[in-house]
């Protein structure tokens, strides 16, 4: 062997090694023959098992239902209910108003058959083992819930996807009378609960990721970083084929002949910080930011003594404007005993009028942050806020996170802001 050959050689062994894989080298060299093919030998079946280890590195689980908690949300699908009754060829007994469609999944059409009489609970059939026979399947849980005076239905369903898999549907339908959503008169809603889970290592460190239904080559790959349960799109979630970095290495996700593959990337990006640990007892970012009087304000600092309630919203927003009187109660119950509120307006540019005349309109007068920047507002950004209203309770001498939405949203906010008060002073904590 040449020393230029031993030198390949040794190049492809250091390759493999860096990519966790092993090889015979000296069977591979026995196999090639002479030496002046081993080398493009070596290299050959160097680069066939970086491919193949590649998409090795992710392991595929399916997962038949419970993906919608996982990847944190779903994408709503349509099923039109206008089809022929052709597509069953045996239904229930029974039915009074029944309307017929199919549910599109890949390749496979799954019939169902609404029956809607009116005046009646409505009830709805799926062709699960899409076999044309609506009356040899597994019941559909449908139940409804009025608003308004309006019914809307809602339920869960399975479909046999192959003959050893079994996938849980979401299912919904918004009242044919609903005005604000006549376009859904004649419409089935509904998203995959099934998919796949996905585990692989990035800088030899274990990770997964969870998809509903398949992949796409646009597929958003909620990773679970800090393994809190909870996903941030903002600072844990990756899209195929756009180059991530996680733990120090710029890493690439691919979709290959329908298989998720990762690799490193050859475009390198800075390593993406964890998102915040805003639980109730972990200390509170700070920031400092202009209020719309122009006064420059530290958080927490600026509130010694005290205890303020950080409040993200928008004069858009319903929810939001539906906390106003109980937090205008609070307000004017605590406010001098030692309690506040920073608002951090979500509202778009060139709203600063607006705002101001809401804020007159609705007699609010705590200090309020406005960017102009929408859902891009810096604030929202560095607290990973992707609903409103978003609102925290922080001690102002601490920083401590006192309480978040689950105990200071509706009716009982005076009442639990007066205990916070109450038990700060007596220097206790308060669950």
């Amino acid at each position: 062997m040449t020393f230029r050959q031993a030198w390949v050689l040794s190049q492809v062994a250091a390759y493999l090694q860096q990519k966790g894989l092993q090889m015979n080298l000296s069977r591979q060299l026995k196999a090639a023959g002479g030496l002046a093919s081993r080398a493009v030998v070596v290299c050959a079946a160097a680069l066939s098992l970086s491919a193949a280890g590649t998409a090795g590195d992710v392991t595929e689980k399916f997962v038949s239902e419970g993906v919608t908690a996982r990847v944190g949300g779903y994408s709503p699908q349509r099923a039109a209910m206008d089809q022929e009754a052709s597509i069953v060829t045996k239904a229930p007994d029974g039915l009074k108003a029944p309307k017929f469609g199919y549910i599109t999944l890949g390749d496979k059409k799954f019939a169902f058959i609404a029956d809607e009489p009116e005046g009646e609970e409505a009830r709805l059939f799926i062709d699960a083992n899409a076999n044309g026979d609506l009356t040899d399947d597994a019941a559909v849980e449908w139940k409804s819930r009025e608003q308004g005076g309006l019914k809307q239905y809602s339920g869960s369903g399975k479909v046999q996807l192959t003959a050893d898999r079994t996938g849980a549907l979401g299912l919904y339908r918004f009242d044919p009378k609903d005005p604000r959503r006549a376009q859904l008169a004649t419409t089935l809603m509904f998203y995959t609960d099934f998919g796949s889970e996905y585990s692989f290592e990035l800088d030899g460190k274990p990770f997964s990721t969870f998809v509903s239904g398949s992949l796409g080559a646009n597929s958003m790959l909620p990773i679970d970083r800090d393994g809190n349960g909870k996903v941030s799109r903002r600072f844990e979630a990756v899209r195929m084929g756009t180059p991530f970095n996680f733990t120090g290495t710029t890493y690439a996700f691919a979709l290959v002949d329908g298989k998720l593959t990762l690799d490193t990337s050859k475009e390198t990006v800075e390593q993406q910080p964890l998102p915040p640990n805003l639980a109730v007892g972990q200390k509170a970012l700070t920031f400092t930011a202009k209020t719309m009087k122009g006064e420059d304000i530290e958080f927490p600092g600026a509130y010694k003594g005290r205890v303020v309630m950080l409040d993200f919203w928008a004069t858009w927003c319903g929810p939001c404007i539906g906390e106003i009187p109980h937090m205008k109660e609070a307000y004017a119950a605590w406010h001098d005993k030692g309690f506040d509120i920073l608002g951090i307006s979500f509202d778009q540019e060139n709203m600063s009028e607006k705002v101001n005349s809401f804020l007159d309109a609705q007699q609010i007068t705590w200090s309020q942050v406005y960017e102009g920047k929408g859902w891009e507002t810096t604030l929202g950004g560095m607290h990973d806020v992707s609903a409103i209203p978003f609102v925290l309770l922080v001690d102002g001498d601490t920083g401590e996170i006192l309480a978040d939405a689950a105990a200071l949203r509706g009716p009982g906010l005076s009442e639990f802001i007066g205990k916070i008060l109450e038990a700060r002073k007596a220097g206790e904590k308060t669950e």
